[in-house]
C-alpha cells in the first residue's frame, strides 16, 4: 500500500507563526521520507487561514531540495486559476527540480472565496480546469501546447523545457463527484477522493462510479488507480487522540464555513461554527484511523477492504497541533503502522492465491 501525507498548513490560533507553519510542513515531509511514506501532499488555498499555501508547485521546489525519495504532490492545484502557457511551462520546470518525483493532483475548486480573487466565477471553475487538463495532455504528449477551447486558447507552443519524462508527470484529478469520476476516467488519470469525517461507505460508493466510469471509458480495470484522503494520528493517548479529532472537527466546520458561496470574507480568520449534523470528536476519532497503532492498522485494514485504494493519504497537521506532536505520528505511522498494514496485506495475498 501507498501512504502519503497531506499538508493543509491550516492555522487555528493567532499567536501561531505562519512562517513557523510552512517551515514545520517541510520538515513533516523530509520526516515522512525517513518513515517510509511514499507521497506528500500540499493543498492549494488562498487568503483565508484555512490553508496557508498558496503554490503547491513553490512549496514542492522546496522540498525537492531537501529530500530524495518521497514523491511530491499537488493535493491540489486549483487548474481554473492559471494561464495555461505560464502553468504548462512551470509543472514541466517543477518536474525537473522534482527528477520525476512530482505528482500532479488537479481539481477545480469549491471556494468562490478564493476564485472570485483570480476573476473565475464558481459555476466556471469545473469548465476551466477540465479545458486545463485537455491542455496538459497535449502538452505532455508531444512536448507542445495548442489549445482553442471554451476558456482558454494557446497558439502553437514547443516546450523549451520538457518534463523529467517523456510522458510528463503523473497526473491525478480529485473528487467525489459522478463527473470528476468520469472526467478522470476519460483522461485516464487516478482519482483522489477526500473522506475527512465521512462513513466509510461514503468513499466506496465514489470508488464504485468510479469503475463504471472507467469501464464505461473503455478503459483496463486492472489499469484504474483511487486514492483516498482520511484523517490520520497515531499516539496510545486517548486524551491527545481526541485534541487530534476537535482539531479536525475545526477544519471540517471552516470548509463547511467556505462551503457557503460567500465572495468575500470580513476577516482571513475564519468562524468557527458549529453546523447541523456535524460529527462530534469522538464519531470523528472513531471513523477515522486514529488511535495506538493496533487501533489505526485495523481501521486502515477495513478501509482499504471497503473501498480498495492503492492510495491512503494522511492529514495529520491540523489546527492547534503542536509540530512535534505530528513529528511523533509521523514516526508511529512508519515505525507500527506501515510495517503492520503490508504485512497484513502480503498475508492476505498469499491466503487468496493458495485459495
Amino acid at each position: 500500500m501507498d501512504f502519503g501525507i497531506f499538508n493543509l498548513v491550516n492555522r487555528r490560533g493567532r499567536d501561531q507563526d505562519p512562517g513557523a507553519l510552512i517551515h514545520e510542513s517541510a520538515r513533516q515531509t523530509r520526516q515522512a521520507e525517513q518513515a517510509g511514506f511514499g507521497i506528500s501532499w500540499f493543498a492549494e488555498h488562498h487568503y483565508s487561514n484555512y490553508s496557508l499555501t498558496p503554490s503547491p508547485l513553490l512549496m514542492i521546489a522546496h522540498c525537492a531540495a531537501t529530500t530524495s525519495r518521497i514523491r511530491l504532490g499537488s493535493g491540489v492545484v486549483l487548474g481554473c486559476l492559471y494561464e495555461p502557457a505560464r502553468f504548462v511551462g512551470e509543472v514541466a520546470y517543477t518536474d525537473q527540480l522534482c527528477e520525476g518525483r512530482l505528482v500532479l493532483g488537479v481539481g477545480s475548486g469549491y471556494q468562490a472565496h478564493e476564485l472570485a480573487r483570480f476573476g473565475v466565477d464558481l459555476e466556471h471553475a469545473r469548465e476551466r480546469t477540465d479545458d486545463m487538463l485537455d491542455i496538459l495532455d497535449r502538452a505532455f504528449a508531444d512536448g507542445v501546447a495548442e489549445y482553442n477551447g471554451r476558456h482558454f486558447t494557446l497558439p502553437r507552443t514547443e516546450l523549451s523545457v520538457p518534463a523529467f519524462r517523456k510522458e510528463g508527470p503523473a497526473i491525478w484529478l480529485a473528487g467525489n463527484s459522478p463527473d470528476s469520476c468520469a472526467i478522470a476516467a476519460r483522461h485516464g488519470y487516478p482519482l483522489f477522493s477526500s473522506g475527512f469525517g465521512m462513513p466509510i461507505k461514503v468513499l466506496a460508493d465514489v470508488r464504485g462510479h468510479f469503475a463504471r466510469a472507467w469501464q464505461e471509458a473503455g478503459r483496463q480495470p486492472a489499469a484504474m488507480h483511487y486514492g483516498v484522503l482520511r484523517f490520520g494520528y497515531v499516539t496510545d493517548d486517548r486524551g491527545e487522540a481526541l485534541r487530534f479529532a476537535d482539531n479536525a472537527q475545526y477544519q471540517l466546520r471552516m470548509s463547511r464555513f467556505l462551503r457557503k458561496g460567500q465572495t468575500s470574507l470580513d476577516s482571513a480568520f475564519l468562524p468557527e461554527e458549529p453546523f447541523q449534523g456535524e460529527a462530534s470528536p469522538e464519531e470523528i476519532a472513531r471513523r477515522n484511523p486514529i488511535g495506538s497503532p493496533a487501533e489505526v492498522v485495523d481501521k486502515i485494514l477495513a478501509e482499504i477492504e471497503a473501498t480498495g485504494p492503492h492510495h491512503f493519504g494522511f492529514i495529520m497537521s491540523m489546527g492547534g497541533m503542536r509540530h512535534a506532536e505530528i513529528m511523533r505520528s509521523i514516526d508511529r505511522f512508519g515505525a507500527d503502522v506501515i510495517p503492520a498494514v503490508n504485512k497484513a496485506l502480503a498475508s492476505q495475498g498469499s491466503a487468496a492465491a493458495a485459495q
